[in-house]
């Protein structure tokens, strides 16, 4: 089964019903169809062939689930970039993914792009907006010729490669499959209330991520109209929720947190449309989370995943919310049980599994992890073992098969749906000349859940305040990533082997917040 499949079935059933939507542009199925297969041939006649990979850095808009389906029909491998980073961090992951043509979005994601010196293999650059003699104009790509491609396709084609950080500093490019993708499809479709054709599902969250990117594909796979939105407006998000009927919500605790503080006269909203919020991907607070559900009196559910399993495996459900409020209060700092087709186990260091209360590592089963990463067969042989994919999640798992988290083994931190790993960040400190050791944390955020905390030893004779090595930063790494706070410090204090005794680091932040991670 290959995922275009289902919207083209769409297509043929459910001709007229809306597909995508954004501002005052609205796509019928019969017309998301024609324009893919245009685009796909479009892309082919343009040298793209069956394998090779196409880059695109834009905000949500119609052509990004376009260009996913588009490509996936031509066999070309999508590699979304997130538009947060900075022109260096872009041009390791356009290099390392081989890809050899760009889409950019508006003037200001080309100049990302054009601030690159050289990017070897790219041969074409395309420009969703106005363009220069550099960027060819994006709508001569579709080609007159509506009929799907004449391709050779199985289900191990890879569909996108997504990049997500390392723990060695480095992105990692996750490949996924219609192997992976279509398991999520029926996985996500288990969560009751069951999604129908015509229902609507609202996308705030950027596509480049996979909790966007995959909603947005089972969406239209089941016929759902999906509207788009550019960037996150909590204003213009509730005024349109409010428009519609049946809707769909997929939203970071974050964003749940900035509509409840900025949202004038929230109480006063009917939010009888608004049938579910799906959330996770960062730590939200009991309070928050109370909060919202008196607010918007909708389903919730709490999605529980990461790029490598394609999407969310791991859901706490409407129901279970319903039993936290009714008194089992416990339950709101559980990531939920799995989805149909996926198995967890919890083990310690010697690879023992481990029974319920105990804690140790998260390992996931699931037909949805990712295919492996792109040139790197060893991490992918340390990532999944024997069929079972290694989170770096420590937690346990209770006596009715609820997983809870408790730590990450990996230290990575989830600032605002975002993962950092702290490894990016120490490389960038160590190259400045008056650091002479770094490392970095994630303490708690009111705003963003978790936010990077950089302890640093100075050289000796250095000097160097915390808003000159902020700007050193922020030159260096996308603005979520640069932390905005420092410590300077006379020793990191590690143990006998030499590790950063990270947890020590930690636990004066944590050791009074309430934490639920997600």
């Amino acid at each position: 089964m290959l995922i275009h499949q289902f919207v083209e079935f769409n297509a043929r059933e459910y001709p007229d019903t809306p597909a995508l939507k954004m501002g005052e542009r609205q796509l019928s199925f019969a017309q998301l169809d024609a324009d893919v297969n245009r685009l796909a041939n479009g892309l082919l006649a343009n040298g793209l062939g069956a394998g090779s990979r196409l880059a695109l850095l834009a905000k949500n808009c119609i052509e990004y689930p376009q260009l996913v389906l588009a490509c996936a029909k031509a066999g070309i491998t999508l590699v979304p970039l997130n538009y947060r980073l900075a022109p260096a961090e872009l041009a390791y992951i356009v290099q390392q993914s081989d890809a050899s043509a760009v889409v950019a979005g508006d003037e200001e994601l080309r100049a990302n792009i054009d601030a690159i010196d050289a990017l070897d293999g790219v041969r074409n650059y395309y420009s969703l907006a106005n363009t220069d003699s550099k960027w060819q104009p994006f709508n001569e790509l579709y080609s007159d010729d509506t009929h799907a491609p004449a391709v050779t396709l199985d289900e191990d084609s890879v569909i996108y490669q997504m990049y997500t950080s390392g723990t060695t500093g480095l992105p990692k490019g996750v490949m996924v499959s219609h192997r992976q993708i279509v398991p999520i499809y029926s996985m996500m479709n288990s969560i009751p209330p069951r999604r129908q054709v015509g229902d609507y599902g609202l996308m705030p969250l950027p596509l480049f991520h996979v909790a966007g990117l995959a909603a947005a594909v089972v969406w239209l796979s089941t016929g759902m109209t999906v509207e788009l939105m550019a960037d996150f407006d909590p204003v213009g998000l509730v005024e349109t929720i409010v428009a519609q009927q049946q809707v769909d919500l997929v939203l970071v605790p974050a964003m749940i947190q900035a509509i409840l503080a900025f949202v004038p006269n929230i109480a006063d909203y009917d939010f009888t449309p608004l049938k579910r919020i799906v959330y996770g991907a960062s730590p939200i607070s009991a309070e928050v989370l109370r909060q919202a559900i008196a607010v918007f009196d909708c389903d919730f559910v709490q999605g529980f995943g990461m790029t490598e399993v394609s999407g969310m495996v791991l859901t706490l459900q409407a129901a279970d919310h319903r039993r936290a409020l009714a008194g089992e209060e416990q339950l709101l700092r559980s990531c939920g049980r799995p989805l149909p087709g996926v198995s967890l186990k919890v083990i310690d260091d010697d690879g023992r599994e481990l029974p319920a209360g105990e804690t140790g590592e998260l390992l996931i089963r699931t037909p949805s992890a990712m295919q492996g990463y792109y040139k790197q067969p060893e991490k992918t042989a340390d990532t999944i073992q024997d069929g079972w994919l290694h989170t770096g999640d420590g937690g346990y798992v209770d006596a009715e098969g609820f997983f809870y988290i408790r730590d990450r083994i990996k230290d990575m931190i989830v600032s605002g749906g975002e993962n950092v790993y702290p490894a990016e960040i120490e490389n960038v400190l160590f190259s400045h000349p008056a650091v002479q050791d770094a490392t970095v944390i994630g303490i708690p955020d009111e705003r963003f859940g978790e936010a990077p905390l950089a302890f640093c030893v100075l050289a000796p004779d250095a000097e160097l305040d915390a808003g000159q090595l902020e700007s050193f930063c922020r030159e260096r790494l996308a603005g979520y990533k640069v932390p905005r706070h420092y410590e300077f410090i006379s020793e990191i204090p590690r143990n006998p082997s030499g590790k950063v005794l990270k947890r020590v680091l930690r636990e004066p932040y944590w050791e009074n917040a309430e934490r639920q991670v997600g």
